[in-house]
């Protein structure tokens, strides 16, 4: 994470904190002086889903949650995976007719109502698909690869959260849960996007491509609790901005076309209940 004096924020007054409720102000964020009203849906009630990812067309989520013990993908309120094994890391495809996920070392494909899943590629994390739907990123021991080409050589480390940028042009994915990288598909060296001193529980692009939305834990080492918070990481290297504040921990965004925030949002100990809500009307800037 970047240095205190790098790190610039306005304190939030909390002006309607009903957790569970959708539609509720859910902080009042200064920004500019003028507070920011921001909407709340809550999608899952179940109380231990992860790992949020909403369809292209905006209109179905899919998500991480046990069955039996193991991690299985659902969409809706269906599990769409059942066998024994744990999955990870859902992610659409541009007709939202299909997901991708990881499981036993590879990125496998299925279709969004369920049925027999096909292994697209060997990898050691979860991939991503493009928005235009005709590549695939993933990640093997010494690579980063979309299809089959090289993108970046890979140093040792443990890889995640691999996304495509807005316009196809860019791969950026997290290192040791502490840097966030970002490769060209046209060649080059990857430049580090974000370096953290704390761990981070991913990101995900900002609708337009002109930063990202990070989770972090670096407001827990200040106020000694072990929370996650949404910040806004400027491409332009401007301050810092943070988009969620209070008890709550939110993590492993994702975002929408239209610029809604998808996050897993879990309650402190001795709770710890975990669902997915969408925040509608964040300022990003």
């Amino acid at each position: 994470m970047a240095s205190g004096s790098r790190i610039g924020w306005a304190l939030a007054t909390a002006v309607g904190i009903s957790a569970g409720l959708a539609g509720y102000v859910l902080h009042a964020a200064l920004t500019k002086r003028h507070p920011q009203i921001v909407e709340v849906r809550r999608w899952t009630n179940m109380g231990s889903a992860q790992s949020p990812a909403i369809s292209p067309d905006g209109k179905t989520l899919a998500f991480v949650a046990p069955v039996n013990g193991r991690s299985q993908i659902w969409v809706a309120d269906k599990a769409i995976t059942q066998d024994d094994e744990d999955h990870f890391g859902p992610r659409w495809s541009a007709d939202s007719a299909s997901l991708i996920f990881f499981a036993s070392n590879a990125v496998w494909e299925i279709p969004d109502q369920g049925g027999a899943a096909q292994p697209l590629a060997e990898s050691i994390a979860p991939g991503d698909l493009s928005h235009t739907g005709k590549h695939l990123a993933y990640a093997r021991s010494e690579a980063l690869l979309a299809d089959e080409q090289i993108i970046a050589k890979l140093p040792a480390g443990r890889y995640s959260n691999l996304r495509w940028s807005p316009d196809d042009k860019k791969i950026a994915y997290l290192k040791d849960s502490a840097d966030i990288w970002v490769a060209s598909t046209s060649g080059g060296d990857p430049k580090v996007a974000f370096h953290s001193v704390v761990p981070l529980d991913g990101f995900a692009w900002l609708p337009d491509g002109s930063g990202l939305i990070v989770s972090s834990s670096m407001n827990s080492v200040e106020t000694q609790r072990s929370n996650y918070n949404l910040w806004v990481v400027p491409r332009d290297n401007s301050a810092l901005k943070q988009l969620t504040f209070g008890e709550l921990s939110y993590e492993s965004p994702d975002t929408s076309a239209a610029g809604d925030v998808f996050v897993r949002r879990v309650a402190m100990p001795p709770d710890g209940h975990s669902d997915i809500i969408e925040l509608s009307g964040m300022k990003f800037r």
